[in-house]
């Protein structure tokens, strides 16, 4: 008979007694400081005590502001507050680098506004978490700034209030109303985070904030990404991605915590007891859109091979446009809309693919025939002015909205 594997039990008893056991045997003292036994693990293998971890990320936080050495000192600077656990984390570093008394100490000033658009709740639930917001917010010792975004879409005025806002069941209507032809979830997502971003543009120069801080996590970056290269915006991935989006000259949109992800900040949060504001969430079908099913892929990333998600957001870093291309700015989004080439870009092969598809067999002419008068659909059908005045994504929306 087959001997082979007869003693594989008493080699795997044997092997047990020289291999380490991952957890306490591993992790006896933290990475940092080799002295103090860790109550943080980060990524599956960076081990730290509570002292530690608190210093690095103050320090992650101060070192990519400073890095960027775009800011200067009493410069406004408009942070946007969202509802979770980065926007406290966010405010908590702010207020911890404000209240230093060494040079590192941080010299702007922080103007905090949310904007709430909520609908999935209640009127009695979305007050009550405008009531929670404005308490959390002053509990950092900062001054509250609320704006209506349904409000804003509509109303040429921007109303700023600092107490409460004026809220009802009809707001989501008035979003809705900006559509007026049935559109894609992909295509009104992105809509709506332009608007989104277009909205706290103006309200930063009302309040005369030279710069934007949004809480992107590394997550949300390398999401992003991956969406705007599936949705044609492969263009625009600096300013979208980037610690710096600068597509407005007067106004910057910042990312200072696209170092972090949901994990840190959490542990952030717990160590100093803080206790965020948190909601009813929105079910959302993770198939229903190309930026939810993007979310889910790289949330498995991170959960799985995290280190993968900071390849992403590096290989994200080192693309750049080439500015001898660009045309002008897109009308909606304000991102760049590309030079027409002779050489067809993926962009215009696509529209070409479309219109041969669609275009139904005639045998009583010749190819040559043919291929002319389908080149002449395709030259009549890109060359209109939309293309010219929106980027290849928007123009997509542009006929949904009213």
């Amino acid at each position: 008979m087959c001997s082979v594997g007869d003693d594989f039990e008493t080699e795997t008893k044997e092997s047990e007694n020289f291999m380490l056991k991952r957890g306490r045997a591993q992790f006896e003292k933290c990475h940092k400081c080799r002295d103090q036994k860790p109550v943080i693990l980060l990524r599956h293998e960076d081990a730290y005590c509570k002292k530690c971890f608190l210093m690095g990320s103050n320090h992650k936080f101060k070192a990519l502001l400073g890095k960027s050495r775009l800011i200067r000192p009493n410069d406004r600077v408009l942070v946007s507050y969202e509802i979770g656990q980065p926007s406290c984390a966010l405010l908590h570093f702010l207020r911890n680098g404000l209240d230093l008394d060494t040079p590192k100490k941080l010299r702007f000033e922080p103007v905090i506004i949310f904007l709430e658009d909520k609908y999935h709740l209640t009127v009695k639930e979305r007050q009550d978490m405008i009531d929670k917001v404005i308490k959390e917010i002053l509990t950092m010792k900062f001054k509250p700034h609320l704006v209506s975004f349904a409000c804003s879409l509509m109303n040429e005025e921007m109303v700023i209030s600092d107490n409460n806002l004026i809220i009802s069941e009809k707001d989501h209507e008035i979003v809705e109303k900006i559509f007026v032809k049935q559109i894609n979830k992909s295509n009104k997502h992105e809509a709506l985070n332009i608007f989104r971003r277009n909205v706290l543009m103006a309200v930063a120069k009302k309040l005369q904030c030279k710069f934007i801080f949004t809480p992107e996590l590394s997550v949300e970056i390398a999401s992003n990404l991956l969406t705007n290269i599936s949705l044609g915006r492969g263009s625009q991935v600096p300013d979208d991605t980037g610690f710096c989006d600068s597509r407005n000259k007067d106004i910057k949109i910042l990312r200072p915590l696209r170092a972090f992800d949901m994990k840190e900040l959490a542990y952030y949060n717990v160590l100093n007891r803080l206790t965020p504001v948190s909601i009813k969430q929105l079910v959302v079908n993770s198939h229903s859109s190309i930026q939810e099913l993007m979310k889910q892929f790289i949330t498995g990333l991170q959960r799985d091979y995290p280190a993968t998600v900071a390849t992403v957001v590096r290989t994200g870093d080192k693309l750049a446009l080439d500015k001898s291309k660009v045309f002008g700015k897109c009308k909606l989004c304000q991102g760049v809309v590309l030079r027409k080439t002779e050489e067809l870009t993926s962009e215009e092969s696509t529209s070409f693919s479309k219109i041969v598809s669609n275009e139904l067999p005639n045998h009583k002419i010749s190819s040559e025939e043919r291929y002319v008068k389908i080149k002449e659909k395709f030259d009549n059908n890109y060359g209109n002015e939309k293309v010219d005045e929106y980027c290849f994504s928007c123009s997509k929306i542009y006929d949904c909205l009213l």
